[in-house]
């Protein structure tokens, strides 16, 4: 490795400028020097394009105006690409909503120097609004589950060990990686759009050879839920539904594809269950099961939750990727005032 390598890092912003200008200020603090950063905007409507370019040169950023919303994929490969025609030797992807520790790129260089057949690293990520407790710090895909883990979620920092760890993937919202990987393999997958793009990407990766590792050492801090107004909200669960098939195609087994199909096919039916009690006639335990049924389906129909469900496996079936229709991006407004 270089005495001195090139990082590059992406920052994406989407209507974000108070947040994209707090990561930026905290990139400004980074001890290790030998580093750019470029904003890709990505369509935003909020004037964040002329706030950035017109403080461009105090910030040291260069600007990229994508011009529409690309997703996460779309938008960060926009920088990806440009760091790579720059010559990077390493690409940090960041979230806007992400401020960062002085010495992340120190830890995140040291790491990738002991550990040469890693090709993607991942630093602890942490609340912003609670420092010291951990929202990402590794994850490994169970099978029998058809989910990721969430290793040490919701734990103290203090509580884990310091010691660097394999995960199955790293978080998109600060994934670090050599640029030779995403020369070998390609960029994100843009039909995710947003969600699991990184777990993808992250799979590809080791099935080129390159194995994924966290380091304890570098630290981000990460506002949660920026992108969807909430971690729960019905443009969440749209992607997060419609994705997750798509990723399951693509890197698990066909029997765990399948049965991540069936469930997600099966979830859309309220159950029939008929309940025999002790001298209640048939017609009548039939009819009750009849109206409960009713009552399930009428709240399948009219909760914002389970429409983007719906929507969500339908477009999986019909292979329509990239954003998501308009309807849910009005449900999650309705829902909680904001949508991305």
């Amino acid at each position: 490795m270089a005495s001195h390598p090139w990082v590059w890092i992406i920052v994406l912003n989407w209507n974000g400028l108070a947040d994209t200008l707090a990561c930026l200020e905290s990139l400004r603090r980074l001890r290790y020097e030998h580093h750019r950063v470029v904003v890709v905007d990505n369509g935003s409507t909020d004037g964040s394009v002329e706030a950035l370019r017109g403080r461009a040169a105090e910030l040291e950023i260069e600007l990229i105006d994508a011009g529409r919303n690309l997703g996460y994929a779309g938008g960060n490969n926009v920088g990806i690409r440009r760091a790579l025609d720059g010559g990077a030797d390493f690409i940090l992807v960041l979230n806007n909503d992400t401020v960062v520790d002085p010495g992340l790129l120190d830890e995140l260089l040291a790491a990738a120097e002991r550990n040469p057949t890693a090709g993607c690293f991942g630093p602890w990520i942490l609340y912003l609004s609670d420092p010291e407790r951990i929202w990402f710090s590794g994850s490994a895909w169970d099978a029998d589950a058809g989910a990721f883990t969430a290793r040490g979620k919701g734990k103290l920092a203090s509580e884990l060990s310091a010691d660097g760890v394999d995960t199955a993937y790293v978080c998109g919202a600060a994934l670090f990686v050599r640029a030779r990987v995403p020369r070998e393999i390609g960029l994100f997958d843009e039909r995710f759009f947003l969600v699991y793009e990184d777990s993808d990407w992250c799979f590809r990766a080791r099935r080129a050879g390159w194995s994924c590792m966290m380091v304890p050492g570098a630290r981000v801090w990460h506002r949660i839920g920026t992108s969807f107004g909430s971690e729960a909200s019905p443009l969440r669960t749209y992607f997060s539904t419609r994705n997750k098939l798509l990723w399951a195609e693509k890197n698990a087994r066909g029997s765990e594809w399948r049965r991540a199909l069936y469930r997600a096919v099966r979830r859309l039916v309220p159950r029939v269950a008929v309940e025999r009690r002790s001298g209640t006639p048939a017609h009548k335990a039939l009819l009750w099961a009849c109206a409960s049924f009713g009552r399930d389906w009428s709240i399948k129909c009219h909760n914002s939750q389970e429409i983007a469900q719906r929507r969500a496996v339908a477009d999986y079936l019909a292979r329509r990727f990239g954003d998501c229709p308009p309807r849910i991006r009005a449900l999650t407004q309705g829902w909680t005032g904001v949508g991305n």
